[in-house]
């Protein structure tokens, strides 16, 4: 459940693309984040002033991510477990591994079209609207 908490943040890739319909962000001017997806669900998060952000589910799932001064995110569930790891690299480039070993990688584009790619070769693509709400299918 918690990878489904974090991943409709982070365009839910780590779970099996095929099993979510579209998903919408929209981050308001505090930096808060709410995803819906095309079955209803809604994850929200929030960014605290020391870079730490936490994500709510609609049953109250929670899972929160620090990232380092290297750029290496910790994902943690409500009981501290860590359930993924990510970094990112110098050209923007992120490859994100949960405690499974499931890896996902995602590259963005001059456009600021992020496209996410897991080691099965399911794509989930994204992109920002005139609105700027974040698309993925």
């Amino acid at each position: 459940m918690f990878k489904v908490i974090l991943l409709s943040f982070i365009v839910l890739v780590v779970v099996p693309f095929d099993s979510f319909g579209q998903t919408r962000c929209r981050t308001d001017s505090l930096q808060n984040t709410t995803c819906r997806d095309s079955n209803g669900n809604t994850v929200r998060s929030r960014k605290d002033s020391s870079g730490n952000t936490t994500w709510q589910d609609d049953q109250g799932n929670t899972v929160r991510s620090r990232t380092d001064s290297l750029g290496n995110t910790t994902y943690r569930d409500d009981h501290g477990n860590t359930i993924m790891r990510s970094r990112t690299d110098s050209l923007g480039n992120t490859t994100y591994r949960d405690s499974d070993g499931n890896t996902i990688r995602s590259r963005t584009d001059s456009l600021g079209n992020t496209t996410y790619r897991d080691s099965h070769g399911n794509t989930v693509r994204c992109r920002k609207d005139t609105l700027s709400n974040t698309i993925c299918r």
